[in-house]
């Protein structure tokens, strides 16, 4: 699976790969598979010299796609969140889109498509409410991870060692006094929406602001976005969250399910 890269290429093509690229994705590729590793396995497996090597990570731990602890070199969630995101933003628009309107028609109230980048949420598609009494229109559309209940699904997918490492990366924003600032009571929240399947959000990012969401899981059931019903506190009440959870599921399932989620993963 991992190829050594010799200092010089012995074969002559008509395009020049850029070895130092092509050595640095061996060197991920590698770290994936054996994590954590030491520096002397890396050598040894990729064919690698000393200073070669640790200039690779260097750089890679500069850039913040790798971690060093005690026991080695690991991946970060950087890459997870690449992963979890870029390829696969227009896919997830096109398939969300239409059952978006029709979760707006049933709920009256802003839907959102979210994902997870860095330690901030992103609406990365929304169908508005037609109701005459909306958000505040600058309303922003990136929202601190944990002050908002798509936050609390975004993560579910982590290990509790990799959430662990994500929280202690992390800077809670307060938005509200009712945000969430404590990081075992935010994982508590983390683990506890992803039991039941979905999440909610109550002033926690808007002092008159509420929210309910749900998961998307990709093929390898993980979750890689979340559906949103986001309103004002006076009609989004408590009662009547409770009143569109299973129609926010059921639209995030369809999503899923038209980006080959694995149906027969037991419902969380």
């Amino acid at each position: 699976m991992f190829q050594q890269i010799n200092e010089r290429s012995n074969n002559e093509t008509s395009y020049q790969l850029a070895t130092t690229v092509m050595k640095a994705f061996n060197l991920l590729e590698f770290i994936s598979a054996n994590q954590p590793v030491q520096a002397p396995t890396m050598c040894k497996g990729l064919g690698l010299t000393r200073a070669n090597l640790h200039r690779l990570l260097y750089t890679l731990t500069t850039l913040g796609y790798i971690e060093k602890s005690r026991m080695g070199y690991q991946l970060s969630l950087k890459l997870f969140q690449l992963g979890s995101t870029v390829p696969i933003k227009e896919q997830l628009r096109e398939s969300a889109k239409t059952r978006m309107y029709d979760l707006e028609r049933i709920a009256n109230e802003n839907i959102y498509l979210t994902v997870l980048y860095h330690d901030m949420v992103i609406a990365i598609e929304e169908v508005k409410s037609s109701h005459t009494v909306v958000l505040n229109p600058d309303v922003t559309y990136t929202y601190p991870v944990n002050s908002c209940a798509s936050g609390k699904l975004l993560l579910s997918s982590l290990s509790e060692d990799e959430l662990d490492r994500y929280l202690d990366n992390v800077i809670f924003i307060q938005k509200t006094p009712r945000t969430v600032m404590d990081k075992e009571e935010f994982k508590r929240l983390v683990r506890e929406s992803a039991e039941r399947g979905y999440a909610t959000e109550i002033l926690e990012f808007g002092n008159h602001l509420n929210s309910i969401a749900a998961p998307l899981y990709n093929r390898d059931n993980e979750v890689i976005a979340t559906i949103a019903i986001s309103g004002p506190s006076m009609r989004l009440s408590e009662e009547r969250m409770k009143e569109l959870i299973e129609p926010l599921k059921l639209m995030a399932r369809q999503i899923s399910e038209s980006m080959s989620y694995n149906k027969k993963t037991p419902s969380r």
